[in-house]
């Protein structure tokens, strides 16, 4: 045709430096090519059905999370966190002073009252529930100071579980219930009344490490129900979480290094 492009010849020149490689390659003089290619086909159409049911997945879960938030939002209005309006309430405002343990259920034993008629040594044993999380095959026999606030708590949880299940927010009671542990309440009300850490020790098969974590993280616990006490404006409160943070940091459990 007597074109003198250059672009074109250099386009011209690719398409046979790749027709060359396509009929040197192996496959080319290959008997099965056509049933190998048929292959490669479905796996690249494979590979797009996945990519499109990956994307509809997606799209499924977001609508599940979406359902989940509604249930999650009628939850706080029907136990008085938040207004018909999503307006986050008082209560709600208290729960967010809360991180490191279930803020619903501390807020509502707060508002309950739970915690007023209880010492600080009571008020502690009973948070460890919220912190503890290790398995031990020996369930601690109560004595009515402890046993009574544990089973307040324990209906506190159940009301939420109930509003939960109404509010077609998937929860087992059961679960819900057994994820509050009490077996080192005893343990901790021991320590806070000023027993030695060998002495706790014999009345758990808890190892001592689980037992000084237990105790770190319900030091936290404290701190941060302190400031919930202090967003209500309840001094009383507030001043007896700080009094058990007194009484349990101590000893070898907050030393710096047990390699004393």
């Amino acid at each position: 045709m007597g074109i003198q492009d250059q672009g074109l010849k250099k386009v011209i020149q690719k398409v046979e430096a790749f027709e060359h490689r396509m009929y040197s390659h192996p496959l080319h003089s290959d008997p099965s090519l056509e049933t190998v290619y048929t292959l490669c086909e479905r796996k690249a159409q494979i590979a797009l059905d996945i990519k499109s049911a990956k994307r509809e997945l997606k799209k499924a879960r977001t609508v599940l999370q979406m359902d989940e938030l509604k249930c999650r939002k009628r939850v706080l209005r029907r136990l008085g966190f938040a207004t018909s309006s999503d307006v986050i309430e008082m209560k709600g405002r208290v729960a967010c002073e809360i991180s490191s343990a279930d803020e619903l259920l501390l807020t509502e034993m707060m508002f309950n009252g739970l915690f007023n008629d209880l010492s600080a040594e009571q008020a502690a044993a009973l948070l460890s529930c919220f912190v503890f999380q290790e398995n031990s095959s020996e369930m601690p026999k109560l004595t009515e100071q402890l046993a009574g606030p544990l089973r307040q708590m324990q209906e506190c949880a159940k009301r939420i579980a109930k509003v939960s299940a109404e509010a077609k927010l998937e929860i087992d009671e059961e679960t819900y219930l057994s994820s509050f542990k009490p077996h080192l309440m005893d343990v901790v009300h021991t320590w806070a009344t000023g027993a030695t850490f060998a002495h706790i020790c014999k009345m758990t098969d808890v190892f001592e490490g689980s037992i000084i974590r237990c105790m770190r993280r319900l030091e936290e616990l404290l701190r941060q129900m302190c400031q919930a006490a202090k967003a209500i404006g309840n001094t009383e409160l507030e001043n007896k979480f700080a009094e058990g943070i007194t009484k349990i940091k101590r000893d070898i459990v907050f030393a710096a290094s047990l390699y004393l």
